[in-house]
């Protein structure tokens, strides 16, 4: 890894934490420039240009840079929603020298399924003037660059979700999108979340032994603690060990495992009741 690199996402981690704009909201939309990268697990190299027609959303990043693993759900679950009204999600990896099978790890922990381009010469710096990892940009379906982000990009932000619905030519009202995102919770998006948080490492769906106890069957059943209680693994116990998992030890296992292990930002609210609504669906 370079060092460059490094200090430029650090960089971008001081400004966010600061409390300064690391996102660039308004720009002159310029054209997307000829690119090419090489596809992930593969010898074929892909063109920026065979993308023509669609809305792109390309982000570039590393296995090493802290803030770019942050936003990865965020991306996987853009492109779900997305992908069928036009919008390419791509993420462009520039682990130097011959990294494909440690990125493609990455990216299977992860449980990405859009597009991974690798450019281990970041030759996409130059082309999008870039200046470090994560940064992101949003190009519209006539291949004008209209937004870009430096440094990590929510798009549950403010106005971030409304600018893509626009790149791909979805009228909304004002707050429209943010309204819909944060009232999407669904076993479907709890199973995504607890693939890319790493959930399902540590607990099974089948019942077999983990470092953690299996998934199925577990809601409405008994459970003894640490501390000696019995208690029902109701709803509001499942919220409860999703959002502070060392609240209720069950017994045989050590605290702190769980909590040191499950990477990214926060959960919202919207996202741990997806992960009750996906526990329900696989104890029935």
């Amino acid at each position: 890894m370079q060092p460059s690199c490094l200090s430029r996402c650090g960089v971008f981690v001081f400004l966010l934490t600061a409390g300064f704009a690391a996102a660039v909201p308004e720009m002159e939309p310029r054209p997307l420039p000829d690119y090419r990268a090489r596809l992930l697990g593969s010898d074929r190299e892909v063109d920026i240009a065979g993308l023509r027609g669609q809305a792109i959303l390309i982000n570039t990043w590393a296995t090493w840079c802290p803030p770019c693993r942050e936003e990865m759900p965020d991306f996987e679950t853009i492109h779900q929603r997305y992908r069928d009204q036009g919008l390419a999600v791509v993420g462009v990896n520039i682990d130097e020298g011959q990294a494909d099978e440690a990125v493609a790890n990455y990216v299977q922990g992860m449980g990405l399924s859009f597009a991974i381009w690798r450019d281990p010469q970041n030759r996409f710096s130059k082309r999008f003037r870039s200046l470090g990892v994560p940064e992101t940009f949003l190009a519209n379906q006539s291949g004008m660059i209209i937004r870009h982000w430096q440094g990590p990009m929510d798009p549950n932000a403010p106005g971030n979700l409304e600018v893509i619905q626009t790149a791909l030519g979805i009228a909304v009202l004002p707050g429209a999108a943010q309204k819909t995102a944060a009232t999407e919770a669904s076993p479907k998006r709890g199973k995504r979340l607890a693939e890319q948080r790493g959930c399902l490492t540590c607990h099974s769906t089948d019942g077999s032994p983990g470092a953690g106890p299996t998934w199925k069957g577990l809601t409405g059943s008994e459970v003894l603690l640490a501390d000696g209680r019995r208690i029902t693994r109701d709803r509001a116990y499942l919220a409860r060990a999703i959002v502070e998992p060392d609240r209720e030890i069950v017994a045989g296992y050590a605290p702190g495992v769980m909590a040191g292990a499950m990477p990214g930002k926060p959960l919202s609210a919207t996202e741990v009741e997806a992960l009750v609504l996906f526990l329900e669906s696989i104890s029935k």
